[in-house]
C-alpha cells in the first residue's frame, strides 16, 4: 500500500500545560483517530530530545506543536514532518523565525498570516487552521433552569499594566544620575557596583513608569477597541521609536568582566568557605557577578524593555477591548456576569466578576442561561474556541464588526450577520443588544442556524482531515 494511502502517526504537543491546551490537543487526537489515523496527545510540552525518543519509540511520522517551531540545535530524525501552528503572536515572535522551518513543514496560523503579524517569508506551506468543536459540545444539553443572564463575557486578561512602584523607580533614576556625572560614570568600578547594587534591588522585570506610561499612550492612541483591526508591527515600531528618542536612557550596561578575570574569581568563589556561597551576603555576590554568574542580577533593560513592547503591543489592546465592551453592556443591562482569569484585577470587569471557570461544562452552561454570549478580538479574527463553542451550542453570539471579516479566520468567511450571529460597531452596540434581547424567538433562531454550520464544517474531525489533505500536497 501506498504511504499516503496508510494511517499516518502523529504526535501532539500543546504550548504549555494548561487545561486548555490539553484539551485542543486531546480533541484534535480524537479527530484524526476518528477518520482513521493514529494520533497521541501530550499532557505538557516535550523537550526537544524528548521528542525525537517519543518519535524513534512510536514510529510517528508527523510532529505537531502548538506554538512551536523545530529546534535547530537537536533536530528530528530526517524522515519526520513538523507541523507548528501557532495561536499567539508576539512582536518578538519573528527573531530568527524563519530559522526553524523546512521545505516539508507546515506552518498553520489561527487565522489569516499577515493579519496576525506573521509576515516573513517561509521555506514552507503556509495555512489557517482553526479550533473544532467535539460531539459532547454539540449534543450539550444545560440541566435545570438556572437564573438567565443578559449579558456575558468569557476569557483570561493579562494582568494590569503597572510599575514596579515609587521605590524602584526612584532607585533606578538615582542610579541614572550616578551614570551621568562626568567622573563616576566612566569608572568601571562604579559601573560593576552600580550593576551590583541596583540589579539586585530592582525587580527583574522593572522598566520606569514614565516609560509605561508613555507606552500605553502611544497604544491608547493607535489602537481604536473594538474594531478588529490591530497591527502589532506599527505598535511595536511606534513604542520602538519611543525608546529610541529616549536615547542613553536605555544605554545597556556590561554585565561580565574579561574570561581572565572570570576564571581567576570563579576559582576564588569556590575556595572560599560559606559565608562566600550565602546569596544574601555581599561579598558572595560581589565574587559571583564578576565571576560571571549574573543570574541573581536582573537581565538588562533592554529585555526588559522588549518585554514591554511585546505587552503593549499584542496583550494591552485585548485589556481595551474588553474595558470598551463591558462599559457598552453595561449601560444597556445590570444583568452581566464575566468569567475568566484574570479578569478580576481590572476594575472595570471586578463589579460583574463571577469567576474561574475549570470545566467545559460550566462554561457550555454559561453560553446556555446567556441570552447574548459577547464576543471580541483584536485582530477581528472571529473562528476561535469561545465563538465555535458557543454556536456548538445554539445559542447566541455577539461579535463586532471588523475589516478582515472576509479572510481566513474572518467570521463572514461561515457565517452571515443577523442569520447565524449578530454583529455589532461600538456604535450600534446598544441599539442592536437592546433589540435582540426583545426578541428572544428570532435570537434562538439564529443560535440554532449558527449550530447547523458547525455541524457541518467546524468539528474537530474536520480540521484533522485538512491536516492530512495538506500533508499530501
Amino acid at each position: 500500500m501506498e504511504k499516503e494511502r496508510q494511517a499516518i502517526r502523529i504526535l501532539i504537543a500543546p504550548n504549555v500545560a494548561n487545561p486548555y491546551d490539553q484539551r485542543m490537543v486531546s480533541e484534535l487526537a480524537a479527530g484524526f483517530n476518528g477518520i482513521g489515523h493514529y494520533a497521541a496527545p501530550l499532557a505538557a510540552p516535550a523537550s526537544p530530545l524528548e521528542l525525537r525518543q517519543l518519535c524513534e519509540s512510536f514510529s510517528i511520522d508527523v510532529v505537531l506543536q502548538i506554538n512551536r517551531t523545530r529546534d535547530p540545535e537537536l533536530p528530528l530524525p530526517p524522515d519526520i514532518r513538523h507541523i507548528a501552528w501557532y495561536q499567539d503572536v508576539f512582536p518578538e515572535t519573528l527573531h530568527g523565525f524563519a530559522e526553524g522551518f523546512k521545505s516539508s513543514d507546515i506552518l498553520y496560523v489561527l487565522g489569516d498570516a499577515q493579519v496576525l503579524g506573521l509576515n516573513e517569508d517561509l521555506p514552507c506551506l503556509v495555512g489557517s487552521l482553526f479550533t473544532g468543536v467535539d460531539p459532547t459540545t454539540l449534543a450539550f444539553k444545560s440541566v435545570g433552569h438556572p437564573a438567565r443572564l443578559d449579558f456575558s463575557l468569557c476569557g483570561g486578561l493579562p494582568h494590569p499594566a503597572g510599575g514596579a512602584g515609587l521605590l524602584a523607580d526612584t532607585l533606578w533614576h538615582l542610579d541614572q544620575l550616578i551614570r551621568r556625572k562626568p567622573l563616576l560614570g566612566k569608572s568601571q568600578t562604579v559601573r560593576l557596583l552600580r550593576k551590583l547594587l541596583f540589579g539586585s534591588l530592582l525587580p527583574v522585570d522593572f522598566v520606569p513608569y514614565s516609560t509605561l506610561l508613555a507606552m500605553r499612550d502611544i497604544v491608547r492612541s493607535f489602537y481604536r477597541p473594538l474594531r478588529g483591526e490591530l497591527d502589532i508591527h506599527l505598535i511595536a515600531m511606534a513604542l520602538r521609536q519611543l525608546v529610541e528618542r529616549e536615547g542613553e536612557m536605555f544605554e545597556d550596561i556590561p554585565s561580565t568582566s574579561s574570561p581572565e578575570q572570570s576564571n581567576w574569581l570563579a576559582t576564588l568563589m569556590k575556595s572560599q568557605t560559606g559565608r562566600y556561597r550565602g546569596k544574601s551576603h555581599l561579598a558572595a555576590r560581589l565574587v559571583r557577578f564578576l565571576a560571571g554568574e549574573s543570574a541573581f542580577f536582573q537581565p538588562s533593560l533592554k529585555e526588559a524593555i522588549t518585554g514591554a513592547i511585546g505587552y503593549f503591543a499584542q496583550s494591552y489592546p485585548r485589556i481595551l477591548d474588553r474595558e470598551a465592551l463591558v462599559k457598552l453592556a453595561s449601560a444597556v443591562s445590570p444583568s452581566l456576569a464575566i468569567y475568566g482569569p484574570g479578569m478580576n484585577l481590572h476594575d472595570f470587569a471586578a463589579p460583574y466578576f463571577k469567576g474561574v471557570i475549570d470545566t467545559q461544562r460550566e462554561l457550555l452552561d454559561v453560553y446556555s442561561r446567556s441570552r447574548i454570549n459577547l464576543s471580541n478580538n483584536t485582530h477581528g479574527l472571529g473562528l476561535h474556541s469561545r465563538t465555535l463553542e458557543c454556536m456548538a451550542t445554539g445559542n447566541f453570539l455577539f461579535m463586532h464588526e471588523s475589516p478582515h471579516d472576509n479572510k481566513p479566520g474572518g467570521m463572514l468567511t461561515s457565517f452571515e450577520p443577523e442569520v447565524h450571529f449578530g454583529s455589532y460597531t461600538p456604535e450600534s452596540f446598544a441599539e442592536k443588544s437592546a433589540r435582540w434581547l426583545r426578541d428572544e424567538k428570532e435570537r434562538m433562531q439564529v443560535g440554532i442556524r449558527a449550530q447547523t454550520i458547525i455541524r457541518e464544517r467546524h468539528c474537530w474531525h474536520h480540521r484533522a482531515q485538512q491536516i492530512i489533505d495538506d500533508l499530501k500536497r
